[in-house]
Parts: structure tokens; sequence; C-alpha cells
């Protein structure tokens, strides 16, 4: 496989949300992986550095009133899986409290695996596509009771 392929390819894929892709060409095969800088355990995270942005969400991530139903929607249309690829168990099921950033399910699709993360806290009240089935890019995948943080943390 030539060089001048992969660098455009790479290229194609730089501002997008793809975290991972493997290429192969008969029996010639490459693999990269985005890098994830991750902050100090002491230090907080900065709010513009939010692992999941307004942009990506048509729900506001600000001021959610408790007890509010919300949805995690698709990042990208593919494969839903609720587990990870070596696991059996669910990442997340109904009934289970979610933190906000928390990995709830992955995205398939020709081989690129995105993670889906909660953009907020709350109760999984429903899981609304099943595993190994089909999404659409924005299509609910689960339904969250928000929990809204106290006036003191």
């Amino acid at each position: 496989m030539k060089i001048e392929k992969i660098k455009a390819l790479l290229e194609a894929v730089r501002d997008t949300d793809i975290e991972e892709i493997s290429i192969s060409n008969g029996d010639e095969r490459a693999g990269f992986k985005r890098s994830v800088a991750c902050a100090p355990l002491n230090t907080a995270p900065a709010p513009e550095k939010s692992s999941f942005s307004q942009e990506k969400s048509a729900v506001p991530l600000v001021d959610m009133p408790y007890g509010k139903i919300l949805h995690i929607h698709s990042p990208m249309v593919g494969t839903f899986y609720r587990n990870l690829p070596a696991s059996d168990t669910p990442l997340v099921k109904e009934g289970d409290f979610v933190s906000e950033g928390q990995k709830v399910g992955i995205i398939e699709a020709m081989r690129i695996i995105k993670e889906i993360d909660s953009p907020m806290s709350g109760k999984i009240v429903k899981v609304l596509i099943q595993d190994a089935q089909p999404v659409e890019y924005g299509q609910p995948i689960f339904e969250v009771e928000s929990q809204a943080k106290s006036e003191g943390s």
C-alpha cells in the first residue's frame, strides 16, 4: 500500500470523531488509533474540554432539571454494541446509574469503533436499541433520568 494513499486517508479522518481505523489490501495491513491525552488525576478538567460538546447533541448539558428524561444519541451510523468486544457483560443496563463521560456502549462501522460516552449523570431508564442492531446518526439509544448536582458541589 502506497504511503500517499495512507496519508490521504489519515488526512480525510483527521477532523472527525473517528478514533481507530484499520486498512487492509490483500496481505498488507495497517492500523491507526488516535491517542487521547489524559489530565492529571488531581486536577479537574476545564469546562471547554468536555468529552461531549453541545455541538454533538441537541440536548443542552447545563441546568438540566432533576428527574427529566433525556436521551443519549448515536454519534454515527453503524452497529450498536452494549458491551466491549472481549466481554459478554453490557457496559450499562436498565436501572444503572451513570456519570457524565462514562462509557455506555460502542458503535462499529466498517471496522471503525467509536465509544459512546454519557453526556450527563443519571439513571438508565430504558435501553432503546438491542445489542448488534443498526443505528442511524442522532438516533436515541438510551433514555436517562437526569440527576442534578447539588448546590454545594
